[in-house]
């Protein structure tokens, strides 16, 4: 069942079409990935869809009583609010009809007769409202969603004027995924996140029962979510069923046919065309003149199949003037601490020619300050570092904040090369697809996307033997991420890159430093192996402490009686400061907190029944009790799953 239909939409700037006759339907419960080259109008399409910008033609039809919310790339808040504050902003429908909900408490205690069956439906009503929203369940699910998406408690209290971008864009994608909406436009939703956030958002829109459209270049996130993909090209939408790979081999499937029944119909029509131009004054002229009335009428006909449309796309080839030597980089017990907190302690690593390293860990980790501090632009606490001989280095800085923003695009580029002559200049800034009065663009006017290409172009000229590069594809589209990669998978010299784009570290990455405060993992492989070989020793714990439980259970009961001065000497090693007797719940077994915390589950469940019925909407004094009950319980059942959870943990 569509819950958002496009039909017919035309948008023009200027004299730029934008979408011609585009159509697009969404139905109920599909995750949709949305690709397309940078400058599409993907972003643009979403403001069309929320109703932001109106299209010049067609309908924009959105199911009644849908709600759509949209993952902006420049959130507005409140800045004086907290973290914590500005998150509850999106239970605001919720805590609405908790005050209605009251009033008609009161009300139910004046009111009589007619009236108070009246004012019984209302309740009634706005309880049903109330459940559906999630009820009573709203501060487990706020907490849950802003730890998700990476906001620590410790960003609770903080104002959100203190925040950065980043924590700005992951608070923007609380908001929006605790508000639920039954339509969610994400627009380049991981740029900001680590992996575990990315992978706990995946989690989260695997279980979303509403319809989602993704905006993304991570085709490792496209490949899990997508069950359809929308692509964007020469201003309509061509949709592919499946996943980001599925969608790969059916484009190139498609191509392949559409090419080669292209180049039939071509040759044909040169055939018929030199049987007129032989015949037409001789005795075969009735002939020629019919076939001619027939290729004027198929040239005309939608019978005509088009070229396949050759996409502008990035061209790198990272060339190198000189060999590095065979030992590039030596690290020993290098160390840092930021504000208190010791990101690296005592690490030690070799870097060797010609290897392709990812960096990757949680954010805070310290991966960009590593860099930094590799490169001399920060000071290590302790340690040292070795470069060898013979490199010339080439650091890309995810900020892009080096760029002077007065600067001309070829301007920006010439300073950095002074060498370099103003031709020299044009024909690299033109394989990055800047091309005529494009060179003399001002930086201060590019797109993130725009900027990372001038960046890209300063490399080029740069001839490095040595690439250090910080999240290269957060600007990129997808087809300037795979021409990155292929770039990097022939290039001769060292790599080493921080990035959270999967596919990219699959692609590229031959080893990984795996940071995580305050040590570092070297491990032999890409992403993929990482991520098996981590399943796998936390399914072989998962199956040794499950041993290790059924040999104390049954140890356990073969040895009830043990002697009392024993008993006493495993009292006194546990620490005082962890007395299960001080907690609500210590003195219970494992066993008996399992029971407890099950008819604490059936005795809400049955709370909430009661509360939604006729009873307790006539009897005022019922309704508020219950809910007194369910606050009770509630917080019952949440300091038996801490007890629960600390048993396992210990």
């Amino acid at each position: 069942m569509a819950i958002l239909q496009l039909t017919n939409l035309e948008k023009t700037f200027g004299r730029r079409v934008m979408f011609d006759h585009l159509s697009f339907m969404l139905n109920k419960g599909e995750r949709v990935g949305f690709i397309g080259d940078n400058g599409a109008g993907k972003s643009t399409l979403f403001r069309m869809m929320t109703g932001e910008l109106v299209p010049d033609q067609g309908i924009v039809a959105i199911a009644q009583g849908a709600k759509i919310g949209m993952l902006a790339q420049d959130p507005v808040f409140d800045l004086e609010n907290t973290v914590i504050d500005e998150a509850e902003l999106a239970f605001k429908e919720l805590h609405d009809l908790a005050h209605r909900l009251r009033d008609l408490e009161h009300a139910m205690g004046e009111h009589q007769g007619d009236e108070l069956d009246k004012t019984l439906e209302k309740y009634q009503n706005v309880q049903h409202d109330f459940d559906l929203a999630g009820g009573y369940q709203w501060q487990h699910k706020l907490e849950a969603t802003l730890l998700g998406v990476g906001l620590t408690r410790d960003r609770w209290e903080q104002k959100v004027d203190t925040l950065s971008g980043g924590q700005r864009s992951r608070l923007a994608l609380a908001k929006l995924l605790i508000a639920k909406p039954d339509i969610l436009l994400l627009d380049e939703p991981t740029n900001h996140l680590d992996m575990t956030a990315i992978k706990w958002l995946e989690d989260w829109l695997l279980e979303f029962d509403g319809a989602v459209i993704i905006i993304s270049h991570d085709r490792y996130l496209l490949d899990r979510l997508a069950t359809r993909v929308a692509w964007l090209t020469r201003q309509q939408i061509s949709s592919y069923p499946g996943n980001f790979t599925a969608f790969q081999e059916q484009r190139a499937l498609a191509e392949l046919s559409q090419q080669r029944a292209y180049e039939e119909q071509r040759a044909d029509i040169l055939k018929q065309e030199e049987y007129i131009r032989r015949f037409k004054a001789g005795q075969r002229a009735t002939q020629a003149a019919g076939r001619l009335k027939r290729l004027d009428r198929l040239k005309t006909s939608d019978q005509m199949i088009a070229e396949v449309a050759k996409s502008s796309h990035i061209k790198l080839s990272i060339q190198t003037d000189q060999r590095a030597g065979d030992q590039v980089l030596q690290v020993r017990e290098l160390s840092k601490a930021y504000d208190g907190v010791q990101l690296w302690n005592q690490i030690k690593f070799d870097i060797r020619r010609g290897e392709r390293i990812g960096i990757i860990g949680p954010n805070g980790a310290g991966k960009t300050t590593l860099i930094e501090v590799l490169l001399g632009r920060r000071d290590a606490d302790g340690g040292e570092l070795r470069w060898g001989a013979n490199l010339n280095i080439g650091y890309y800085d995810q900020r892009l904040g080096d760029l002077n923003p007065e600067n001309t695009v070829a301007e920006e580029v010439a300073e950095e090369h002074p060498d370099a002559t103003a031709q020299e200049v044009r024909d690299t800034l033109g394989t990055m697809l800047f091309r005529g009065d494009d060179v003399e663009k001002p930086i201060k006017l590019l797109s993130g996307g725009e900027r990372a290409r001038v960046r890209l172009a300063q490399l080029l000229l740069d001839r490095p033997n040595v690439l250090i590069l910080d999240e290269p594809t957060n600007h990129l589209d997808i087809a300037s991420c795979e021409a990155l990669e292929n770039t990097l998978k022939s290039f001769n010299g060292t790599v080493m890159c921080v990035s959270h784009d999967r596919y990219f570290l699959d692609r590229v990455a031959t080893r990984l430093l795996i940071l995580d405060p305050p040590g570092m993992t070297d491990f032999d492989g890409n992403y993929t192996k990482w991520t098996e070989k981590t399943a796998r020793v936390a399914r072989e714990k998962a199956e040794e402490e499950a041993l290790r439980a059924k040999q104390m259970k049954g140890k356990g009961n073969s040895s009830v009686a043990k002697p009392q001065a024993a008993q006493k000497n495993v009292q006194q090693v546990k620490p005082k400061a962890d007395n299960p007797y001080m907690r609500p719940f210590g003195k219970l077994t494992v066993k008996d907190l399992e029971k407890t915390i099950t008819e604490t589950e059936i005795a809400l469940a049955e709370v909430q029944q009661r509360s939604s019925g006729q009873t307790s909407a006539r009897d005022p004094g019922l309704a508020k009790k219950l809910r007194t009950d369910y606050d009770n319980l509630s917080k019952k059942l949440k300091d038996l799953e801490s007890e629960y959870f600390l048993r396992g943990e210990n």
